[in-house]
């Protein structure tokens, strides 16, 4: 409590304003997500049969929309940015009001992947925003605060759709929650940072110059490479945790849930805590930290026998993914200048659409031809060589600082 109240003071009237509905936004964006997301891939492998590789493509979803911001980066360069924070999970949402017509695991496949890349297309326009919203300093716990209520409403989403799920069918449940998500992505709208281009934006140019850009900053090439290898060793679970929990631990609704509600609650502590490493301590560090503790998670999988034991992990995953999360979205906040913000997150999102769309489908081949236990083994092997590099990249980060 004394952090969050730490970072409310001293805050002038805009960045309070801008604080409040992007809270908002967050906490009905959650609620939406919480009541959704965490059934997906139980509902496809479950009720629908789904294989490992449709499983797959549900986790690569994000991903193939990420596959076009730098070419999103390029069209909103010199144009007014909030509009393309605001539409894309409006537009993203809406096609989850097509899931009535997903009785065949194809069908909601599809739904679900076109609302998923639909929405990723908002990461360049987001962050223009919120870097023009929060001072640099406060930044990081300010953006902390936000997840904490985005997570918050996640809780309750999902404990809503563990229960409601029981008696009402995903085809009629979820186009609901749906329509509260769209509200709540207007509701950012509001947050009175139109994060206009400024005198120094290129209006010229063309869209691979992003990547010549990126590449001639070192530190970034490098913590890319380390967030590369977290990410991709993350991304490879995302077909196997289903398959798991469906065919060893024979999971009910009611226990995603519960493995949700955890995470969500140690990710809101998770949030204010690693707000605050990446504050002081850089994103270097910050990533480090989280692989650290992320580990923990694959171990615990590898070893479970039950799924109480998974509690474990949900807590382990809640607590280590807030920090990954903000790792991610901080990342070109903190190596870009303003005029070339979208150009840093167009790449970075570009990159992860190189792993995220392999990776589920590696994951999934790796399953049908090991087990899931194995793969939670790769997983720490991608690890390791992430922290490797990221501390490479933590030794020249701080060298740059005192240059």
């Amino acid at each position: 409590m004394r952090g969050v109240m730490f970072a409310l003071t001293g805050l002038g009237k805009p960045v309070r304003h801008a604080l409040k509905w992007d809270a908002i936004s967050a906490a009905i964006g959650g609620l939406s997500s919480g009541a959704m997301f965490p059934f997906l891939g139980v509902i496809l492998r479950r009720d629908l049969d789904g294989s490992a590789y449709l499983i797959a493509l549900l986790g690569a979803s994000f991903a193939v929309g990420n596959l076009f911001n730098p070419v999103m980066a390029h069209h909103i360069r010199s144009r007014v940015k909030l509009p393309y924070a605001v539409w894309p999970p409006v537009f993203s949402r809406a096609f989850f009001l097509l899931m009535p017509l997903a009785g065949t695991a194809p069908t909601f496949v599809g739904i679900t992947v076109m609302g998923c890349a639909l929405g990723s297309l908002a990461a360049p326009g987001y962050a223009a925003v919120i870097r023009d919203a929060y001072p640099v300093e406060r930044r990081g716990q300010l953006m902390g605060l936000v997840r904490v209520l985005f997570v918050g409403g996640s809780m309750l989403g999902a404990l809503i759709g563990g229960f409601v799920l029981h008696a009402l069918s995903y085809r009629w449940f979820f186009p609901m929650v749906a329509l509260f998500g769209m509200a709540g992505s207007a509701a950012f709208s509001r947050i009175g940072v139109p994060a206009a281009p400024g005198a120094e934006t290129p209006t010229g140019g063309r869209v691979t110059d992003a990547f010549k850009i990126v590449a001639a900053d070192r530190l970034f090439r490098i913590y890319s490479l380390a967030f590369f290898l977290h990410a991709f060793g993350n991304l490879i679970l995302s077909p196997v945790l289903p398959i798991f929990q469906v065919d060893l631990m024979h999971i009910s609704n009611q226990w995603v849930a519960y493995l949700s509600m955890v995470a969500s609650g140690l990710g809101m502590i998770g949030y204010l805590w690693w707000g605050r490493v990446l504050d002081r301590r850089g994103p270097f560090n910050l990533l480090l930290c989280v692989l650290g503790v992320a580990s923990i998670g694959p171990l615990t999988y590898f070893l479970a026998g039950n799924v109480k034991v998974l509690l474990i992990a949900a807590a382990v995953q809640g607590f280590a993914g807030a920090g990954g999360d903000l790792a991610y979205v901080n990342a070109a906040l903190r190596f870009a200048r303003r005029d070339l913000v979208v150009s840093y997150v167009a790449v970075f999102a570009f990159l992860q659409a190189m792993r995220g769309i392999p990776a589920p489908f590696i994951g999934a081949a790796l399953c049908n031809w090991l087990g899931p236990r194995p793969v939670f083994l790769v997983t720490l092997g991608l690890w390791a060589a992430a922290a490797a590099v990221a501390f490479a990249g933590m030794k020249l980060f701080r060298a740059a600082q005192a240059a």
